[in-house]
């Protein structure tokens, strides 16, 4: 148990001296200003895909569904606003999914710099070009591999294809649910603090520090909805502002979990060499 406090009070440390709370306002930042091209981009695929209307309403509404703002005044007001801001995504051309594509990638870009300031070692990545065209690569993997799993969800034509397997059928009834969303987090933090820590990085090192970063998350979401649920409808902010403070509130916490979570997977590689060094020795 001391060497565990002991361990938590050394990420603490590393998260203060690198100044994690400003790499998480920063992630956020990118993200927020990720989020209209990711979702006009996520519109295009699924729309070309199934070729239905429905598709956009039913993405939107699994998005607010699944952020902890359910009691926040402005909701609706934030739906019309997502559904606005998608309205004839399914018609646009290839020169401007590519230009999405790269503002997508700008997400990934912020989580690569907070991932490479948490390095125990001080190591940074290649240079911008290189880097670029990580972040664009990883984008093309994940988005594509996130759509998968929304779309057994959210697609009304893909349901009729379930319907007919029960496997199918199990799957897309679990994986929306809390359970199937934190599995999603951990394969993709996993993955993620893996590929983008420069240097050496074992699986076991990313894995820990993605359980951190899930679980972090999933109490910094239950937490607003209790919060929120308690002063949401008596707040003094009304409209489409409350429902963006709110994601706002969201997005800062959360993407201090994940810094956090960095800096776990950081000093885990460091105890883990030095227990690998012992060993050896003796």
């Amino acid at each position: 148990m001391r060497r565990f406090g002991a361990a938590c009070w050394e990420v603490l440390l590393s998260f203060d001296r690198s100044a994690g709370t400003r790499q998480a306002a920063q992630l956020s930042f990118f993200v927020l200003l990720s989020f209209p091209a990711l979702m006009l981009l996520a519109v295009w695929i699924l729309s070309n895909v199934f070729d239905s209307p429905d598709v956009r309403h039913d993405l939107i509404q699994e998005i607010i569904d699944n952020l902890p703002i359910e009691q926040v005044q402005g909701r609706k007001e934030l739906e019309d606003m997502l559904d606005q801001l998608t309205e004839g995504a399914g018609g646009l051309g290839l020169l401007s999914v590519g230009v999405l594509l790269y503002s997508v990638s700008s997400a990934i870009g912020g989580l690569r710099h907070a991932i490479e300031t948490a390095n125990e070692k001080g190591l940074h990545g290649p240079p911008f070009p290189e880097n670029k065209a990580i972040d664009i690569g990883i984008t093309l993997v994940t988005l594509p591999a996130a759509l998968v799993f929304v779309s057994l969800v959210l697609s009304r034509d893909l349901a009729k294809v379930v319907d007919d397997s029960v496997f199918l059928s199990w799957t897309a009834a679990h994986l929306g649910g809390p359970a199937g969303i934190f599995a999603a987090g951990l394969v993709f933090y996993t993955w993620i603090f893996w590929v983008l820590n420069p240097g050496p990085t074992t699986w076991s090192s990313a894995a820990v520090g993605s359980v951190v970063t899930c679980l972090l998350i999933w109490l910094i979401y239950t937490a607003l909805q209790v919060w929120f649920g308690i002063t949401g409808g008596n707040s003094a902010v009304y409209g489409a502002l409350a429902g963006f403070l709110g994601l706002l509130l969201f997005l800062n916490l959360a993407s201090m979990a994940v810094v956090l979570g960095a800096h776990v997977a950081a000093v885990w590689r460091v105890h883990r060499g030095e227990a690998v060094a012992a060993g050896r020795l003796g």
